[in-house]
């Protein structure tokens, strides 16, 4: 029996029908590829935004609310705060030597430097900075704790809080004497924080050129880095004034009327994914209200 071929039309058909179904699963996976593309630049933008809030926020957690910024330029992308990193109690003030009994700190925290000076409340809850660079004096004096402190206040001393390993006291230097608001000038029990003065900005990057960058630079020491990249020009801090819950994007011209922050992390991917003309933005946003606010 003789064997029936394909006929040329058969062929052509069958290589049309080939085709079509060839290039609809290329068009299938040429968009997933897309898709994956542009997920991926979506994580990246969040990365860079959500990396930007974990330094912001560690700082700003602890800052006071009626003097801890600084400084601010206008556009909210440039300014300065003061940030608390060590806490304790204020024992004896002679001259231009104060003695604090500190709690517990980090000690990589408190030996990091850029120490900026320090601050002490009165008894309307109102701080009062001392400016200062010179570096607190470790070990303090305990003495001129236990000879100012009543029976029964503990004393921080290096190495021992009552027993217990990890609190001490330190000696604070700083220009002339303390302001007084309790009677005879006692200061003592008196809250002190000491604190460092950091700068934040959006400027240019180093790393990525031509784009946005979150800088940090310690005041004091002048040592800056950059710590997170690409941001959007949008990127900035509002400022939440007294008690008005509506945010403004418009400097108070009291900054000590300032008692929080928005901070509106527009971070941006690296590359432009694939089927975009533009890189991808996320734009992350939350509020840091400051603490010890004492109206």
């Amino acid at each position: 029996m003789s064997r029936r071929g394909f006929t040329l039309i058969e062929l052509m058909l069958s290589l049309i029908v080939s085709a079509i179904v060839g290039a609809a699963l290329i068009r299938i996976v040429l968009s997933q590829a897309r898709y994956m593309d542009q997920q991926e630049a979506w994580r990246v933008a969040r990365n860079v935004s959500r990396s930007g809030i974990n330094r912001l926020m560690s700082d700003l957690r602890a800052v006071e609310a009626t003097q801890g910024v600084e400084a601010a330029a206008a556009g909210g992308q440039d300014f300065t705060i003061r940030v608390p990193y060590a806490f304790g109690m204020l024992c004896s003030t002679v001259a231009n030597l104060t003695t604090v009994s500190l709690l517990p700190v980090d000690s990589a925290m408190f030996a990091a430097p850029g120490y900026s000076g320090f601050a002490w409340r009165n008894a309307a809850g109102t701080y009062t900075y001392i400016p200062g660079t010179a570096l607190p004096s470790l070990p303090g004096t305990p003495g001129n704790c236990t000879a100012a402190l009543p029976v029964g206040y503990p004393v921080y001393t290096l190495g021992a809080i009552n027993g217990s390993p990890a609190g001490q006291t330190t000696n604070l230097a700083h220009a002339g004497t303390l302001p007084t608001a309790q009677p005879n000038g006692a200061l003592v029990g008196s809250i002190v924080f000491l604190y460092r003065r950091v700068r934040y900005e959006f400027k240019a990057s180093v790393a990525m050129p031509g784009r946005t960058a979150l800088w940090r630079t310690v005041v004091t020491t002048g040592a800056t880095e950059e710590l997170a990249a690409p941001f959007a020009n949008t990127a900035r801090v509002n400022f939440y004034v007294l008690n008005d819950p509506v945010v403004q994007a418009a400097v108070p011209a009291n900054l000590g009327d300032i008692r929080g922050l928005e901070l509106v992390l527009d971070g941006m991917s690296e590359q432009t994914p694939g089927g975009s003309s533009a890189p991808k933005t996320a734009s992350v946003r939350t509020t840091v209200f400051f603490e010890n606010r004492p109206d």
